[in-house]
């Protein structure tokens, strides 16, 4: 493939005859190692490893892209040290070197120099070799494509132009097929369409070799679409690709080939006629009511564009499965795959009807949080609450979760993926914020009820600040710290039942950090908090047992006392384990109940903050008309939480 092997072909007992001396390029064919040393000058350490039909390349043990030319140069070196090896340039990023009649240049992989590379591609298209060009480049350089999605875009948008390029070059034959490792390409001319009979034609696929088995999708193009345009304007190409990666940008699930179509002409788009793909399934799948597979097409222009930042959309595309195979009818042409999403079984009916119970009760959260928030402000003396300013703790984590939620789509269809980023992080930190504090609700909750006695400790509320605020705040701040390498944040979406539509959201792109992180952290908070409710419950009960005997108790105590149990069950977030019983919040019933509970949480602490305030003055009277022998009994429980003789009335 590259003059290099030429190089790797010299005798062994004569790269390993030479010395590595000033003034000497030193060749070892058995070590794949080409020395280049000459004197008063650094050295330089190419290492090149011959892989199955490609190269791979190091230099000063940095991965680097070493392309030379012509192709076919052989090489016939008698002494090392009278190689005609020449260096011609050299700089920190690329080395130029001239062995014999074969000009070789070697690449860091770096972000700028790759680019400049791609770019002069662009500039200065050469057909079928350019393809070979950039598919090496992307291969030698393979973990920083993979950890750079910028320039990922960069080259699907120069493979674009790539592709156009062969598709100018002719040929004779009805197609002509291109096996280029890891893509196949088939380019078809449809310029005899006169036996066509029906409505659509089909395309000579592009066949591809993986996992020890040829996958053909099958393409059907509509005629009208080819019948308006000149002769020399009516040749498609297909490409399928082996590796998918490049397409992969948040984490998406892709479980068929990748398929491009490409018109010499431009773009087919609008079509009346949709075209259609068979796509086999690259694995086996069992689709499960939370899962199904969703023909998609990857937004490349869109994106190239800066419109906005969602890479794979289904607009205009059907999907129909048809066992282990997949058939996809799209208005229009560009990359299409099949996907493996979370899916919603209820219809855009209740997905509207969800979406405005949602808003509803967010912003009627948010506003009576702001105001719990504000009341504490105002009402605050120098006596400290420490039961008020942790209820008030969990009210602003509140006041966040709703007011970042309600910017969640705007900040979608906004397409800037910065701004998307930082709402999915925001929502992602509040979130985890509520869980603490409804956390650090159930332990103070135990401390007061249950411990009663040795119950003062040092800087309380600001050990409870730094676990309540930084525990979150530490598991955002490493996971932004890996957007770069892996995006765990971004542009999202979920396809309704009805209608196959995409409905974008900012949120959480990667489902393993979704369900590792989120509904981890979550089940631990739920287990201590029902655990503790639980505790709460019997004692409430023992004390009403206590009452009745001392004929003190009555109908109205016992109410107040579910009412308290039911507070404390908003309160310590016992509502959101209804995502336990909805199977991933697809049982429609479920659902609805989780959404309206969990949206007017802020109103209910609101409402309960209100009442231990009224509960406050009842006490403060109380205790100006108790005797003394009351007021020092030692047998009653610590009502800081709830004050009163009972302290859940």
């Amino acid at each position: 493939m590259f003059p290099v092997y030429m190089l790797l072909w010299l005798s062994e007992a004569l790269a390993d005859n030479c010395s590595k001396s000033d003034d000497t390029f030193y060749i070892n064919k058995t070590t794949g190692t080409i020395w280049l040393k000459k004197a008063s000058q650094q050295n330089y350490d190419i290492i090149i490893e011959d892989k199955v039909n490609s190269l791979s390349s190091k230099w000063l043990s940095s991965d680097s892209y070493i392309e030379c030319t012509p192709m076919n140069v052989t090489l016939n070196l008698t002494e090392c040290n009278k190689a005609n090896v020449y260096i011609l340039n050299n700089t920190t990023t690329k080395i130029d070197f001239l062995i014999s009649s074969s000009t070789c240049h070697v690449t860091n992989c770096t972000e700028t120099a790759i680019l400049a590379l791609l770019t002069s591609i662009q500039e200065n298209p050469k057909g079928l070799d350019d393809y070979k060009r950039i598919l090496n480049m992307r291969a030698m350089c393979f973990n920083l494509f993979s950890n750079n999605p910028a320039l990922k875009l960069s080259y699907i948008g120069v493979e674009e132009g790539v592709l156009h390029n062969v598709l100018n070059d002719s040929f004779t034959g009805h197609s002509q097929s291109y096996n280029l490792g890891d893509l196949s390409m088939t380019v078809n001319n449809q310029t005899n369409l006169t036996d066509v009979t029906g409505p659509m034609v089909q395309l000579m696929p592009a066949k591809i070799f993986l996992n020890n088995t040829y996958y053909i999708p099958e393409t059907w193009i509509p005629a009208n679409a080819l019948a308006g345009l000149p002769d020399d304007s009516k040749i498609v190409g297909l490409v399928t690709y082996k590796p998918s990666d490049q397409f992969v940008f948040n984490g998406e699930d892709i479980i068929s080939p990748v398929m491009r179509i490409e018109m010499k002409s431009g773009t087919l788009e609008n079509l009346i006629t949709p075209l259609t793909m068979t796509f086999p399934l690259l694995i086996p799948v069992n689709f499960s009511s939370n899962y199904s597979p969703s023909c998609q097409y990857f937004n490349e222009h869109g994106i190239l564009n800066n419109r906005n930042n969602v890479f794979w959309k289904t607009d205009g595309c059907l999907t129909k499965t048809n066992g282990k195979m997949v058939e996809c009818s799209c208005n229009h042409a560009t990359p299409f795959a099949v996907l493996l999403i979370p899916n919603l079984p209820y219809d855009d009916k209740n997905w509207q009807i969800l979406s405005y119970i949602s808003y509803i009760g967010c912003g009627l959260s948010a506003f009576f949080a702001a105001m719990s928030l504000l009341t504490y402000i105002i009402s605050r003396n120098t006596s400290v609450d420490n039961s008020n300013s942790i209820h008030v703790s969990l009210s602003g984590a509140l006041f966040l979760l709703n007011s970042f939620f309600m910017f969640n789509e705007w900040g979608a269809f906004l397409g800037i993926n910065g701004v998307c980023i930082f709402i999915a992080a925001a929502i992602h930190y509040s979130l985890l914020s509520c869980f603490t504090w409804m956390a650090i609700e159930a332990v103070h909750l135990y401390i007061l009820l249950v411990k009663v006695f040795n119950t003062y400790y040092r800087h309380y509320m600001l050990k409870l600040s730094v676990v309540g605020w930084g525990v979150p705040g530490v598991i955002v701040g490493i996971s932004l710290a890996m957007q770069n390498t892996n995006a765990l944040y971004g542009s999202t979406h979920i396809t309704l039942a009805d209608t196959n539509t995409t409905n974008t959201i900012c949120w959480i792109t990667n489902l393993s950090f979704f369900y590792g992180v989120n509904l981890g952290y979550f089940t631990m908070i739920f287990v201590l908090n029902s655990g503790i409710l639980l505790t709460v419950t019997t004692r409430i009960c023992q004390l009403q047992r206590y009452s009745s005997k001392g004929k003190l108790g009555n109908k109205s105590l016992a109410w107040k006392d579910i009412c308290t149990i039911l507070g404390l069950t908003c309160l310590l977030g016992i509502t959101w384990g209804l995502a336990f019983f909805s199977t991933g919040f697809y049982n429609l019933p479920i659902i609805y109940l989780f959404t309206i509970f969990n949206s007017l949480q802020g109103l209910f602490i609101f409402l309960w903050i209100c009442g231990t305030a009224r509960k406050d003055k009842e006490h403060a009277l109380n205790t100006r008309s108790t005797s003394a022998a009351v007021n020092n009994s030692t047998a009653k429980p610590n009502e800081d939480f709830f004050p009163g003789v009972n302290p859940y009335n």
